[in-house]
């Protein structure tokens, strides 16, 4: 039963692909990955507000908040994407649970940085800078928060 619901899936995402260009990052979603690790999200739409997909650069940027609320670069992550990179994912949580096109990263390692050598984990908080840069087209960029 799985085996054909999987089928029918790709019977209808390959039926109904989207070749409009994206305009929007519409889901970024952050989640851990043990206990120093983050997986990410991303999910495209065009300008009209429906899910598609592109050829591009894919850029995470993570970044810590230090005890005194300074701002640092922890890792970065750069992954070139294909049409095929993508897949159905569900973003969302509980009532506002949707399933939609999108991609996952592979687990991040959460690494600190050398230059904040003195920097403590104990705030577990911190910014994540997304980008996409689709070929032939304008860079989307959306900055989300995480929790460790």
């Amino acid at each position: 039963m799985k085996i054909t619901g999987f089928f029918l899936t790709l019977l209808l995402l390959a039926g109904c692909k989207n070749e409009n260009s994206p305009k929007l990052l519409k889901e970024v979603e952050v989640r851990k990955d043990g206990a120093n690790g983050l997986i990410v999200s991303v999910a495209l739409v065009d300008e009209a507000g429906k899910p598609t997909t592109a050829e591009g650069l894919l850029l995470v940027e993570i970044q810590g908040i230090s005890a005194r609320d300074s701002v640092f670069t922890v890792t970065e992550v750069d992954t070139a994407l294909t049409e095929a990179s993508f897949r159905t994912l569900s973003f969302g949580e509980g009532s506002l649970k949707k399933k939609m096109l999108g991609f996952e990263t592979n687990p991040i390692p959460y690494k600190t940085s050398d230059q904040e050598a003195s920097y403590q984990k104990s705030n577990k908080k911190g910014l994540m800078q997304v980008s996409f840069k689709p070929v032939g087209g304008t860079v989307l960029h959306q900055t989300v928060t995480y929790e460790l």
